[in-house]
């Protein structure tokens, strides 16, 4: 469903706010200052109303990025059904609403929501306080606890160990992948400033402690070196490590056929095996040992279709908007879509190819003193 996306006519870093509380303390009001705007109880519900399904948005990095890439990619991950607006507050954060229950349990429980190999933390908000106080350093993820075995598969034991890793959201004890391999499934809400678990233990009383393996699927972007979510290998420290200092890695990620059927995006992997990086400094894309070469025709449509957020058309150069859900360039009526060269115009069906122009084969001119077939020099004329 489309978004109302606010014009963007370049942001800059959030300003210092003044602090309300201490001004006040210390100014003098005049009387006009001090006359306060009353609005009725009944007013005030219908204001509350208005505010429903409203929340704020902010992604897990302290770089700058551009806001129409980050509407245009979050308008295809989430897919709403329904009219939804998004609009900055101040740098990297926004405040989102959505018109319909089924649009705010999608955003607020599925995901995890990446952009950019980076998280992307949500939370309710009230329409009431300062958004740039709401708290957001949370985000859900699927996790994966293998070989428990059945005896301790109960969901009071399973919660317990799955707190250490973080909130609690919903327990499946016999979940099975698409790979035959049964496992435990948690869903969970971590804390992106604490580093990722990779192992959770249980000690019998008279037994031996028994340890057991912590699988994520789907991660944003996550440290080898130290665990910590927002920044690759390369990016901690001066970024210069030994192999054995890694004690984080794709070995931590599940593999892909056995996430959860709602896990969003699950063609799109955001950490895997290391071999070449994309990004700035750690970000992984290289390939799975067995996993096919994407085709260069491939990358193009996925380009075009996926990452519609570099925000211009790929063949005329010019930016591109949401209307309709569909993502268009602005002032032209064309554009080139994934399964082909046929274009598409606003608010119609498919049209024929564009065809190019026809080039004329340039003269080929000889020379004075130079005879036809001889070798004379040559120069093309336009």
């Amino acid at each position: 469903m489309a978004a109302k996306i606010p014009k963007e006519g370049g942001s800059s870093g959030a300003k210092t706010k003044p602090d309300l509380e201490n001004l006040l303390k210390k100014l003098v009001l005049v009387d006009e200052e001090l006359d306060d705007v009353v609005i009725p109880q009944d007013d005030f519900m219908n204001l509350r109303e208005e505010a429903r399904w409203m929340a704020v948005v902010r992604v897990h990095t302290d770089r700058h990025f551009s806001n129409q890439p980050f509407f245009q990619k979050m308008d295809v991950a989430w897919g709403f059904a329904k009219k939804w607006s998004i609009r900055p507050v101040e740098d990297n954060l926004f405040i989102l609403q959505v018109s319909c229950l089924g649009d705010w349990n999608r955003v607020m429980n599925d995901g995890p929501w990446i952009f950019r190999q980076l998280g992307v933390m949500i939370e309710p908000y009230d329409g009431i306080v300062d958004p740039s106080s709401v708290v957001l350093d949370h985000i859900n993820v699927w996790i994966q606890v293998r070989g428990v075995p059945p005896l301790f598969r109960k969901e009071e034991i399973v919660r317990d160990m799955a707190t250490r890793i973080g909130e609690v959201k919903g327990v499946d004890l016999y979940a099975l992948g698409a790979s035959g391999t049964s496992f435990v499934r948690v869903r969970m809400r971590i804390d992106v400033n604490k580093r990722l678990l990779r192992f959770v233990r249980l000690h019998p009383e008279g037994n031996e402690r028994i340890s057991f393996q912590v699988m994520y699927e789907k991660l944003p972007r996550f440290c080898d070196i130290c665990g910590y979510l927002g920044h690759g290998d390369q990016e901690c420290g001066d970024g210069v490590h030994e192999e054995g200092d890694k004690q984080y890695g794709s070995w931590m990620v599940a593999p892909v056929e056995d996430w959860h059927p709602q896990t969003s995006g699950v063609r799109g992997r955001t950490h895997v095996d290391e071999g070449s990086h994309r990004g700035r400094g750690g970000g992984r894309g290289g390939r799975r040992e067995g996993e096919n070469r994407k085709r260069p025709s491939d990358e193009k449509s996925e380009r075009v279709q996926e990452d519609a957020g570099a925000g211009i058309n790929q063949r005329s150069g010019a930016p591109l908007s949401i209307t309709d859900g569909k993502v268009q360039p602005q002032d032209t009526e064309e554009m080139e879509v994934a399964d082909g060269d046929a274009g598409v115009k606003s608010g119609t069906g498919p049209i024929s190819p564009v065809k190019p122009p026809a080039v004329k084969k340039p003269k080929k001119v000889v020379t004075s003193g130079a005879k036809a077939g001889s070798s004379g020099e040559c120069r093309q004329e336009q």
